[in-house]
């Protein structure tokens, strides 16, 4: 199957988690603070940027006109208006905020300059047809277009790698819109996310990842629409593999997406504590470890005698106890088994420190 594997195929052979910076539209239709906050994702650790794209027409229903924009928007992170307008009260399609193709070069030819990857997430076939256009690193499906089959099925036929968001949708049409994907051979992975901005954390649903992983069978990652970092922590052990958040100059800033998302600040430090997880994570082995050694040596007890015997005697749980040494040699309590009805090979006083030497196997 094309889908297995997907962050490792096409977005990073590393390990370690990899982070999305959800600019959106939080440049506010300015390509100078584009600019800034692709430079801000990428020394923050972010591994690629993400923007939207919409061609106003194509969106919209036939001879619809889109209706004007309203509310003021940020000129920079500085420009906080005193009133603002509440999150579902902007005008969608917002045209104030879409680049043309010429500015999305511009933002590519930046992306390749500074070595961080470009996705962009299309909300009509014609923006479909631009980022295909463009080869970015990978295309990402909006949640609310995550059961628009008709949409889907345009995406799958570019058989371009798609990330898809998986808010608002049950798994019913998840394995639908996995079927398409699969049958139009198109690789692709899912994310799971909450379209609420921003998210309570008793929204999250964490526990819907290892479901969806095995449902899918693809890689899942995590989307975070809220202003914490819960979320993207604790998809973590649960197995995503890659996180997405939207990040902005300042989250007092006029403009629809701003409130939901994360100063480049916190967004490094999100960075830096999902990775601090996945490292906690290591391996599923259980073992001696090296970091454990010194702790060991100095609380380590060594199995002695309990009291004195005669040789030939043998060695039982009446006449052996553990005791710390403060010596090296010695059979720790973990042996137990190499002594339990074995006899001395000669008198031992009580306190001995058992060794291999002093006892052999009772024939």
């Amino acid at each position: 199957m094309v889908s297995k594997n997907f962050k490792n195929k096409f977005l990073s052979k590393k390990s370690k988690p990899y982070f999305i910076a959800e600019i959106g539209i939080n440049h506010n239709g300015k390509l100078s603070i584009a600019k800034r906050m692709i430079k801000m994702s990428k020394n923050a650790g972010a591994d690629a940027v993400k923007f939207q794209k919409r061609d106003s027409v194509d969106l919209l229903n036939y001879d619809l006109k889109t209706k004007k924009p309203i509310g003021y928007l940020s000129k920079n992170e500085k420009d906080i208006p005193k009133k603002k307008i509440k999150f579902g009260g902007w005008v969608y399609p917002d045209t104030r905020l879409e680049f043309n193709e010429k500015q999305y070069l511009e933002i590519k030819k930046f992306c390749k300059k500074i070595k961080i990857d470009l996705i962009i997430t299309p909300w009509d076939e014609k923006s479909v047809d631009l980022v295909v256009k463009l080869k970015v690193k990978a295309m990402k499906i909006a949640s609310i277009d995550a059961n628009n089959y008709l949409f889907c099925k345009y995406v799958a036929k570019k058989k371009y790698p798609t990330i898809i968001s998986s808010g608002m949708c049950t798994y019913k049409e998840l394995i639908k819109t996995n079927k398409i994907f699969n049958d139009l051979n198109c690789p692709h992975m899912f994310m799971h996310c909450t379209s609420a901005y921003p998210s309570k954390d008793e929204d999250k649903n964490l526990n819907c990842i290892p479901f969806l992983k095995k449902k899918l069978n693809t890689d899942i990652g995590f989307s975070g629409h809220g202003t914490s970092f819960i979320g993207s922590i604790g998809s973590i052990p649960l197995g995503t593999t890659v996180i997405e958040k939207h990040v902005t100059l300042n989250k007092n800033m006029a403009g629809p997406d701003h409130a939901a998302s994360l100063d480049f600040n916190e967004f490094k430090e999100l960075v830096d504590n999902c990775n601090r997880v996945y490292l906690a994570m290591g391996s599923s082995e259980k073992k001696f470890l090296k970091s454990e050694r010194m702790l060991h040596s100095i609380l380590q007890r060594k199995i002695v005698l309990r009291k004195s015997i005669q040789k030939g005697q043998i060695l039982n749980e009446k006449n052996l106890k553990t005791a710390l040494t403060y010596k090296k040699s010695g059979i720790l309590p973990k042996d137990l088994d190499k002594v339990l009805n074995k006899k001395v090979k000669k008198y031992l006083n009580r306190g001995h420190i058992l060794n291999p030497r002093d006892i052999f196997n009772p024939r």
